[in-house]
């Protein structure tokens, strides 16, 4: 995922628009002015006026003004209240540690010259105010942009109304759609009516029908898109018409009624509808957020409506407006808007069809885990992760229902079981495990559900630091395991033991751990399984210095290239690169990393990106490349710190790395060492990619000696490692068993490093380490 700084002026989260944006200088340019006052701006105003379009239109010309970009973060798909700081991180790739998730937050953006716009917040508007005062709380350069119906009454907000478009008033008549200033809401009508009838302009015959249309709509934005989408099957004339027999009770001018007038206009082009397509879009009401066809037709095609018909009657609802469709990846997602959807709702209850929708909706997304789960590992893997991404908020709608009722708390566990890969690469690491650990409190009989349920969680929270957690749950799934007599289940969850001996640094015991994990996987036939405790073996391996380490990584390597599993490649390729590393083929290690950060592009991993520079910084020190070592070094921190922790496996390569960053600044000296370290933290994910890959953006220096300034010794990896941690004060039985070596074995290598290096002493190897300024 992207870092939590983009390209200079740079967008992220806003969708294409829709259409021509009309009118709103007046909006735009107070709107400019308030924000160079206050880091707060609220756009206020009734549903359907155009607060989200002004917002984004907004973003587009204020853009140049934020270095570090523009991020949006879409709350109308939220539910739950809490989960709106990780909604917020999640925009950023962010995977919160345990605690605040807010506070994390914050530190990642704390340097940050950004634009956040949150937006539709009317149902999580407590929570997004709390949110925003934790933001304006500390000094910084972000700035808020936010969207409601109503202010969030935080200190120093300045609040916007958002009023309807303008229509010529009394007798008036506009010479030309385009020349009245008056006009906004008849240009907004001929525009979106000459996408539905080409070749639509204002002329003598349709001016004054279509000023009566918009003054009957008051000028609402969201109305006048529907009106004017009738035009596919009708003139103006009989839009107004029907909409004066809609509307002939109404008055209008104030606020209230101009919500009137929206609930009207949806309601007037819900009975323009033939009744396949009203019931269809009541039946579509049930998702939230994108959805595809497929899940349409699975969820809606019944009784009368048959699968092709409701593919049909999507394409029809797109074009009257009442459904939106948007292209994502070469693939086709709809929603609705607010309004909407809930009219579609209401409709829905009426027919008394609600509750049987909703657990159709249930169902189809329960079957979509069991169908992510089977087909992830293969050559979708990528397609996979981004469309788990877009479909989130029906998921999160799923397991919400799901812990209203007890007795669904096992299809909950095992949903989120399921859904594992996805909380990792899909960046949602911190709320999956917070719907695994509340399903689990849910589902309190010592079964098999549970014992997985428990063993999942111990694996998560070890990638969220929570090993006391973890030794608990996966303690307590044992006990179950052993009570049940499931012998196999209790061999797989080796992997996690083997994770948590990894974590209290028994190497030898993790290795022979997930090697059992590893055979089990394999007798299943789990080919995902299987990679994943081979991964954890070759990295296992390597820290041991276990030379077999590398047969395993070209195994896990060749699987995930035959099955075309692209994302868990990337870890693959790294493993593998880690042992070339060790062999000191440091070239090949790098050209190897390189591989996985291409295709990691695709998949966004922020974590997994941190460890891969991780591995070029050491490749830096055998190229002699100083700079470039201090610009990973920086990338790779400023990653983690945005990323909110560390992928668990790696904290074991913490050795490795102080080797790399002593001999960076021992190289450099400290004043320069820090200026390439800060440059490579500051770095946009583009520039990032673009220096990594070498690709034209601040190529690495080439090899060459520096008088006067110590290279790294010509130790090998082992021996730099055991360099750095003597400096640090390890010795006897502790350095052996960082080392993964026999006691006497260790001392001899150490031997051995003092005699290369010329030392006699702890105190020597420090001030080497220290990288003292030349």
């Amino acid at each position: 995922m992207e870092s939590a700084t983009t390209a200079g002026g740079s967008i992220s989260g806003l969708p294409p628009e829709p259409g021509s944006f009309v009118g709103r200088r007046r909006e735009l340019a107070e709107a400019r002015r308030q924000m160079y006052f206050g880091r707060l701006v609220t756009l206020t105003g009734p549903g359907g006026v155009g607060k989200s379009r002004l917002a984004l239109r907004l973003a587009r010309k204020v853009r140049r003004a934020f270095p570090d970009g523009v991020r949006r973060v879409d709350l109308a798909a939220l539910q739950d209240p809490e989960l709106v700081p990780q909604t917020v991180a999640a925009v950023f790739g962010l995977r919160p540690k345990a605690g605040d998730p807010t506070a994390d937050l914050l530190e990642g953006l704390k340097d940050a010259r950004l634009l956040l716009i949150l937006d539709d917040c009317d149902h999580v508007l407590q929570a997004t105010a709390r949110f925003v005062r934790n933001v304006l709380a500390v000094p910084s350069e972000v700035r808020l942009l936010v969207t409601s119906r109503e202010p969030l009454g935080v200190a120093g907000e300045r609040v916007l109304p958002v009023a309807p478009l303008s229509v010529p008033q009394g007798g008036s008549r506009p010479a030309s759609v385009h020349g009245d200033v008056f006009a906004d809401a008849i240009r907004l009508f001929v525009d979106r009516a000459a996408a539905v009838q080409p070749g639509f302009a204002l002329d003598e015959h349709n001016r004054d029908t279509v000023v009566r249309i918009c003054r009957r709509l008051d000028g609402m934005p969201l109305a006048i898109e529907l009106a004017a989408a009738q035009l596919a099957d009708c003139s103006p004339r009989e839009v107004l018409r029907r909409l004066d027999d809609r509307f002939s009770l109404l008055t209008s001018g104030d606020d209230s009624s101009r919500n009137d007038a929206l609930a009207e206009s949806i309601g007037w082009s819900f009975g323009l509808c033939t009744a396949d397509e009203q019931l269809l879009w009541a039946r579509l009401a049930v998702f939230i957020g994108g959805f595809d066809s497929a899940a349409a037709q699975e969820v809606c095609a019944f009784g009368r409506l048959s699968a092709h018909r409701v593919a049909e009657l999507l394409d029809v609802l797109v074009t009257k407006s009442i459904v939106l469709r948007e292209e994502h990846e070469g693939r086709a997602y709809y929603r609705m808007f607010d309004n909407i959807r809930e009219y579609g709702l209401s409709q829905l209850r009426m027919a008394g069809e609600e509750d049987s929708l909703r657990g159709r909706h249930r169902d189809c997304f329960h079957r979509l885990a069991e169908r992510y789960s089977a087909e992830q590992f293969g050559p979708q893997q990528l397609e996979w992760i981004q469309h788990m991404i877009r479909i989130h908020p029906n998921i999160r709608q799923v397991l919400a229902a799901d812990l209203r009722e007890p007795e669904w708390a096992e299809m909950a566990v095992w949903t989120s079981v399921l859904l594992w890969p996805y909380w990792f690469s899909g960046n949602a690491l911190r709320e999956g495990y917070g719907w695994l650990r509340r399903s689990l409190e849910l589902l309190t009989e010592r079964t098999g559900p549970r014992a997985v349920g428990l063993s999942t969680a111990a694996f998560v929270g070890l990638h969220l630091g929570e090993l006391d957690v973890a030794r608990s749950s996966l303690a307590t799934a044992d006990e179950i395991a052993d009570e049940l007599g499931r012998t196999a289940l209790r061999t797989r969850m080796g992997m996690v033991h083997g994770m948590v001996a990894m974590a209290e640094g028994r190497m030898r015991e993790a290795a022979d751990l997930l090697e059992q994990a590893a055979a089990a996987e394999k007798v299943d036939g789990d080919a995902f399984g299987y990679v994943n405790a081979m991964i954890l073996l070759s990295s296992v391996a390597f820290v041991s210095g276990d030379p077999r380490g590398a047969t395993a990584a070209v195994e896990c390597l060749r699987l995930c290239e035959s099955s075309g599993a692209t994302w868990t490649k990337c870890y693959a390729l790294w493993v593998v690169a880690l042992h070339r590393w060790l062999a000191g083929d440091h070239r090949e290690a790098a050209l190897l990393v390189q591989q996985a950060v291409r295709l990691n592009r695709s998949a966004r991993d922020l974590n997994g990106l941190a460890v891969y520079l991780d591995v070029l910084s050491w490749c830096t020190t055998a190229a002699d490349q100083p700079h470039r070592n201090a610009h990973l070094i920086g990338a790779a921190d400023a990653l983690r710190r945005i990323s909110g922790g560390r992928m668990g496996e790696s904290t074991y390569f913490d050795d490795y790395n102080a080797a790399a960053l002593a001999w960076g600044r021992q190289v450099l000296g400290e004043r320069e060492f820090q200026a390439a370290y800060q440059r490579g933290a500051e770095w946009s994910r583009e520039e990032l990619f673009a220096y990594v890959l070498e690709e034209g953006i601040g190529r690495p220096e080439p090899a060459r000696p520096e008088p006067g300034r110590s290279a790294p010794g010509g130790l090998s990896p082992h021996e730099l490692r055991a360099a750095v941690l003597f400096g640090e004060g390890v010795t006897g039985a502790d350095l052996a068993a960082r080392l993964g070596m026999e006691r006497r074995s260790a001392e001899q290598l150490l031997e051995g490093v003092l005699a290369r290096l010329g030392f006699r002493d702890r105190e020597q190897i420090e001030d080497w380490l220290r990288g003292r300024q030349q």
